[in-house]
């Protein structure tokens, strides 16, 4: 018979991890709830032209990683690799994009990549976040990133930073790409085959390549702030002034530009001391809601990688006593059925198993299950009226009348 395993760069998440996964949820919902975000929910398959339109037809994530297929109508779609787009999409699509106001929005999901499986990084991940659609006021940029320091702050995620820089409005984002074109076809014969072909369709990628040839490069590459406009260096510096009012750590670096083309003006990603990875990652998009079809509407975001957060923060479940419920004989399980039932109808946590017969099986059951008390029911206890609770941890018992069992119950987790 065959053995079936996960598909390669997939991975379960099992019982005992979904605890931390449920905290991390918890942490980030009450956080950006307090700032007035609202929750969206996309699908997760979308046409796969929307993610060329918006990433970008020759960025590596739609070139070599998106999982595209047609379907069975012939029609090209694609699971969805990141969710501004399909965020963008729907604000656009339900006419929400008419109303003349600010929305908050924030999503959480699986997104999926091709991409080379490692240390929190899956073909199949999760991601969380938030999108301010209509803001243009550099207040808003900051707003945004002081969200993501408190909920760092509130994971106890050890000495986060921030790097940030400015792309400038698409007028210097063009004249700074060609500049970087200039500079870097002169070094053509030093660069990694990815970025020989990025010369020509997206230059700005050369600088978020990871290859160490390339890298080194990067370092003497020109810096946008020598070429912003007045409007752009306003913007820069308002933003800063936000983020150091709120006390944020960062640092600029001026040849952060992301990986995605809709980027404008202020990028950021936020960072742990000692990790090579970028924890969480957004910026300004102000075009991308024109150029997938909707009216002329600035915007700002981020995305938190949730593999990569779940691997660094450090969580132990607080564990909630519970009872077993451990029935001799066919008619006590017949009346154990219906005690049961009435305990988790009062909120109370219990298990059994049915098809365990002696209670020497099941005393030993419920150990395994890490149960607090054991309540025993058989023939005996039936005629009497009443029911064993036995303390697993101490092994001192009490008997209980079954006319007043939930009450007492109740009593046990008081104490």
């Amino acid at each position: 018979m065959e053995n079936y395993l996960r598909v390669r760069g997939m991975h379960d998440i099992l019982p005992g991890e979904v605890s931390k996964w449920y905290f991390i949820e918890r942490v980030l919902t009450e956080t950006v709830n307090i700032y007035g975000y609202k929750e969206i929910r996309t699908p997760i398959v979308e046409s796969r032209s929307l993610f060329e339109r918006s990433i970008g037809s020759e960025s590596d994530i739609v070139s070599k990683e998106i999982y595209a297929f047609k379907d069975r109508k012939g029609r090209d779609i694609a699971l969805r690799p990141e969710g501004t787009a399909s965020v963008v999409r729907a604000f656009i699509e339900s006419g929400m994009s008419t109303e003349k106001r600010v929305f908050r929005l924030y999503y959480y999901g699986p997104m999926f990549r091709y991409d080379r499986p490692q240390k929190g990084r899956y073909r199949q991940f999760y991601q969380f976040g938030v999108e301010l659609l209509g803001g243009k006021d550099p207040f808003f940029d900051g707003e945004v990133v002081v969200m993501l320091h408190t909920i760092a702050k509130k994971l106890k995620i050890p000495k986060p930073y921030f790097l940030v820089n400015t792309l400038g409005c698409p007028q210097c984002k063009e004249r700074y790409s060609g500049i970087i074109k200039d500079y870097f076809s002169k070094k053509v014969d030093h660069l990694c085959n990815d970025c020989k072909k990025r010369i020509t369709s997206a230059p700005l990628r050369i600088l978020d390549c990871k290859n160490s040839g390339c890298k080194k490069m990067v370092s003497d590459a020109p810096v946008i702030s020598d070429l912003l406009c007045n409007d752009c260096q306003e913007h820069f510096k308002k933003f800063e002034e936000y983020i150091k009012v709120n006390n944020v750590p960062y640092k600029i670096d001026f040849h952060l530009v992301r990986g995605l083309d809709y980027y404008t003006r202020t990028v950021f990603e936020l960072y742990v001391e000692g990790e090579e990875n970028a924890l969480a990652a957004g910026g300004r998009y102000d075009t991308l809601v024109q150029q997938l079809g909707g009216p002329d509407i600035p915007a700002v975001g981020f995305a938190i990688g949730m593999e990569r957060i779940v691997n660094l923060i450090e969580y132990n479940t607080p564990a909630k006593p519970f009872f077993y419920l451990a029935c001799i004989g066919e008619i006590a399980k017949l009346k154990g059925a219906a005690i049961i039932n009435k305990l988790r109808e009062e909120g109370i946590i219990i298990e059994t198993d049915y098809e365990i017969e002696s209670l020497r099986a099941h005393l030993k059951t419920a150990n395994k299950t890490g149960a607090r008390w054991c309540i025993i029911i058989g023939e005996d206890e039936i005629k009497k009226n009443e029911m064993i609770v036995k303390d697993m941890l101490t092994g001192k018992q009490l008997d209980i009348s079954l006319d007043d069992y939930i009450n007492k119950t109740k009593e046990l987790l008081k104490c």
